[in-house]
């Protein structure tokens, strides 16, 4: 089955070259469109229903455009799974671009082949982050309040004893250091963290993980 992509990147000649790399690399990677302006972006996702879109974090000159991006497409629900390209992986960057809704974040300075691999993954449903990038975003949720987790009726989807283990996944303990502290076994941590993981869509640690900055960045928002 093919990967199809739309590629939003701050300049032709880049987009161009891009996706030459990308059809060369692997006949399953079906470049769909090339855009230069979120709003150029928005449209052909919308056209298109790519299964990922690979974005600049500059667009239309501004170093915040993809960022800005990123939000839009959150904003309007689309299914695509985002990828930021990055001119250099900061913590402000890495901590925003997931906030913002990305699923992978990959470097500019990079090889080819951890773009390639990126694409494969999150294409598969998957979060692609490495370890820098992990310690930012926990060392992020450290310094934060604990998160809440509402449905659009505005009731809690987590119990408060759920709620109390995402703070300590967050926190980057173990389970059975989470049971631990609770007083319950590591067994019992792990059916909750099932049952956390059923309720919020996702499939691991990392992605709740993500999942705990990105909702507390959205409530900052409000």
């Amino acid at each position: 089955m093919s990967i199809t992509i739309v590629l939003a990147k701050r300049s032709k000649m880049e987009s161009e070259i891009l996706c030459r790399a990308l059809k060369a690399y692997s006949r399953q990677i079906a470049i769909l469109a090339c855009v230069l302006t979120a709003e150029e972006l928005l449209k052909k996702v919308a056209e298109h229903q790519p299964k990922v879109t690979v974005i600049s974090s500059t667009l239309e000159g501004d170093v915040q455009g993809g960022l800005k991006a990123l939000r839009m497409l959150c904003a309007a629900g689309t299914t695509t799974r985002p990828i930021m390209l990055v001119d250099c992986s900061s913590r402000e960057m890495v901590t925003d671009g997931f906030s913002a809704g990305a699923k992978g974040i990959v470097c500019r300075d990079a090889p080819f082949e951890v773009l390639c691999k990126c694409i494969r993954r999150v294409s598969a449903g998957q979060i692609w982050i490495d370890s820098q990038q992990l310690q930012w975003i926990l060392e992020s949720l450290a310094t934060r309040e604990p998160v809440r987790v509402f449905n659009a009726q505005g009731i809690p989807l987590l119990t408060k004893r759920e709620e109390q283990i995402v703070q300590l996944v967050a926190e980057a303990l173990p389970s059975m250091e989470i049971a631990s502290k609770l007083g319950v076994s590591a067994h019992t941590v792990k059916n909750h963290l099932f049952r956390i993981y059923e309720k919020l869509g996702i499939s691991n640690r990392s992605e709740l993980i993500l999942y705990t900055l990105s909702n507390r960045q959205s409530k900052a928002g409000l």
